[in-house]
Formats: C-alpha cells, sequence, structure tokens
C-alpha cells in the first residue's frame, strides 16, 4: 500500500488541493481495507466510504445527529439542514409545495430568459467560460428568482446581485448582505395575497410548535435554501460541460428530450451535487465493525458512497443504460435534498437552452483546468470551451 493514496488515508484533509488528485483511489482502497478511516484533520473525524453504511448513517437519525452538519463547522443556523426529528418535520413541511415540481415549473420561462440572456453574451465569440460566462450567473440568477419571487424588479436586482456575489465569493460578508435582503423580502412577501404564495410569504406566515418563525429562524431557512443551491448546480453544469467537451457521445444524450429520466441520474451519481456532509454521534454505536462514542464526528462520503462496486457495476464510468440507479447525490432519508426537483428543473433548462445556440463542444486549446478540492469536489474552478454556432 504504499502509494500516494494509501499515505492520503493516515491522514486525510478532504480540502487539500495536494490530496485531490489521489483522493478518489484513496476512497477506493478505504471502501476495500477500512471502510470507516479515521483522520485527526480538522479536529478528528471518521469518514464512512461504502454506500450501505453512508446509507445506514443517513437513516439513523438518531444516533448520528444533524446539529452540525459542517466538516469544519457552520457559523450559521442552517433550517432545517441542522434540525433532527422531530422538530426538523414541521420546518421542513411548509417548504415541501414549494419545491415540488410543479411549483418549480411555473419559473421556468423566466429561467429560460436568464439562460439566454447569459448565453448572448459569448454566443458571437465561439468561446465561453462556462463558471463565470454561464454557470454561475444562470444557476444564481435561477435560484434568486425563485427564492426571492418577488415582483419588485429594483430589489429582484439586488437579490440577484448579491447571490451571484456569494456564489463567486462566498464570504460571510457576502451572505450577510444576502440574509439582510431576505429579511427585506420577506417582510414585502408577507403583504403578498394568499394566492399569490411563495416561498417568503410561506415564510412570513409559517409556524412551529404553534408559534410564528423568529426572525433569525426565517433568515437561516433563506440561508438554506442559497447555500444548497449555489455551488451545487453550478459544479454539476460545469462538470456536465466538460464531459460534453470531450465525449462525442454526450451532446446527442443532451440534445434528447427525455435525457433527464436516466442519464442525468447518471451524471449525478457520478458527479456527486454534495460529496460529504458531517454527523455527531448522539450515543455509543458501532459502524462497519468500528466502534463509535458520543461526541465523534463522522463524515459521509457521499463521492465515495456513489462510487461503490457493491452497489455500482462500472462505477468509475459513465453508464447511461443503468436499469436501477438509486444514487446518494441529493443525500438519503429525512434530509435528503429538498431542492432535487429545481436542480434537475435548471440542469434540463441550462442544457436546453445552450444547446439551441450551440454545438460542437471542445476543450480550448492550451488552456488549464483548475479543479477544486472540497465542494464540489474536483469541479473545474473554469473552464474554457471553443464551439460552432448554430445556424437558423
Amino acid at each position: 500500500m504504499d502509494t500516494p493514496a494509501a499515505d492520503i488515508l493516515a491522514n486525510v484533509d478532504l480540502f487539500a488541493d495536494d490530496q485531490r488528485e489521489h483522493l478518489l483511489d484513496a476512497l477506493a482502497i478505504a471502501r476495500r481495507e477500512c471502510p470507516v478511516v479515521h483522520t485527526r484533520t480538522d479536529g478528528g473525524y471518521y469518514m464512512v466510504t461504502r454506500y450501505e453504511d453512508v446509507r445506514t448513517v443517513c437513516m439513523r437519525p438518531a444516533i448520528f445527529s444533524s446539529a452540525q452538519p459542517g466538516v469544519r463547522g457552520v457559523p450559521v443556523r442552517l433550517i432545517p439542514l441542522d434540525v433532527d426529528p422531530p422538530d426538523h418535520r414541521q420546518y421542513r413541511k411548509f417548504l415541501e409545495a414549494y419545491f415540488s415540481r410543479s411549483f418549480l415549473l411555473r419559473y421556468a420561462e423566466q429561467m429560460r430568459e436568464i439562460a439566454r440572456d447569459a448565453i448572448a453574451g459569448f454566443i458571437d465569440k465561439g468561446r465561453v467560460e462556462m463558471v463565470r460566462d454561464y454557470s454561475v450567473p444562470f444557476s444564481a440568477g435561477s435560484l434568486a428568482r425563485v427564492v426571492f419571487a418577488t415582483d419588485n424588479m429594483e430589489l429582484m436586482r439586488r437579490g440577484v446581485a448579491a447571490v451571484k456575489r456569494c456564489a463567486i465569493e462566498s464570504t460571510p460578508e457576502t451572505f450577510e448582505a444576502v440574509a439582510l435582503l431576505a429579511m427585506e423580502a420577506i417582510a414585502e412577501a408577507g403583504e403578498r395575497p394568499a394566492e399569490q404564495e411563495n416561498v417568503l410569504s410561506a415564510l412570513a406566515r409559517a409556524s412551529v410548535d404553534g408559534r410564528p418563525l423568529t426572525r433569525e429562524e426565517q433568515v437561516a431557512i433563506v440561508t438554506t435554501l442559497l447555500l444548497g443551491g449555489l455551488d451545487t448546480t453550478r459544479g454539476v453544469i460545469v462538470n456536465i460541460a466538460y464531459h460534453l467537451a470531450t465525449r462525442t457521445d454526450i451532446e446527442p444524450i443532451l440534445r434528447s428530450p427525455d435525457w433527464w429520466r436516466g442519464p442525468m441520474d447518471e451524471f449525478l451519481r457520478f458527479e456527486t451535487t454534495v460529496a460529504f456532509m458531517a454527523r455527531t454521534v448522539t450515543q455509543d454505536t458501532e459502524l462497519a465493525g468500528t466502534p463509535l462514542k458520543a461526541g465523534d464526528r463522522v463524515v459521509l462520503q457521499f463521492y465515495s458512497a456513489n462510487r461503490d462496486a457493491e452497489r455500482f457495476d462500472r462505477p468509475d464510468e459513465l453508464v447511461f443504460d443503468r436499469r436501477i440507479n438509486p444514487h446518494l447525490a441529493f443525500g438519503a432519508g429525512v434530509h435528503r435534498c429538498i431542492g432535487q426537483n429545481f436542480a434537475r428543473i435548471q440542469l434540463v433548462i441550462a442544457f436546453e437552452e445552450l444547446l439551441k445556440q450551440a454545438t460542437n463542444f471542445r476543450l480550448e486549446a492550451g488552456a488549464d483546468i483548475p479543479r477544486q478540492a472540497g465542494e464540489p469536489f474536483g469541479s473545474p474552478s473554469e473552464l474554457y470551451l471553443t464551439f460552432d454556432r448554430r445556424s437558423g
């Protein structure tokens, strides 16, 4: 086991750029030989690498608490992500209606307009930097439109700008700016008639345990929606674009009107939206033969679980004809991603609109493709592509 990958397992650091290149190989070794790996990094934690073990943790929230879901901690509340049952259900239930596929589709044309506006900025050039020129403006703009959902165009303009800045900078200051705008938008949404209700007006009227949500709880929920929807969708769009530019079979797949029914799930499995998330052990227990004590931290490696050969045939390949694809890209159990329908709709629209106007994507000759550790794992932070404009 004297390899760079094996060396990583001695002290895994999920945020280390110098480990990124060999981390997938290290995870493969872990799945075979030490499926629950301990590391001293970031205060010390156990990393869960196999599919069945990751799913087990997700399905046992009483033993594996979500109260602090960030590996390095999160300085703000992330309701309902950081709330355990039974309280979790009360916070989540009033959001679910606003993230159903049918409700979100009412924003489809607005999302298409956002995509077309972004495409207009580069379509005549025959080249695009996919992160800055397309993925960020489209995903941030769509997120702001659905979450803020106001007819106040000046507030919407500020909301889109603030969310874009969060997507690029991800600093406490940028999220504070979004929180302030959210408070302003929530106050405005509270005056909205019931028949025009949206996410923020629902927050303005929602209650838990028979009491109205506090302002802090409202802002925490908006912060969760923004954090959960920024880097994730942006990263998947860029990852799919990389495959589009490097494999000739991908464009026909993305042009198929029903690619979202099967191939999309394979992209999500292979390019997992959220690579990892933390849990805290609430009582002494055991996982895959490893004893765990109350207070121990465990990190669920969704990326590794989705590459587990015990669950997926040819796990390190994109296999578009899988009959069953129970991937964990959106997690599992009570904390399964509430925004999964939104992510799927965005992916369809992003590539439908892009491929209406462009074809034959290639990597730009000589351009570097810097990739990142952390979240989203391995996604290019910059991706220059060239393409041909479609005629007609």
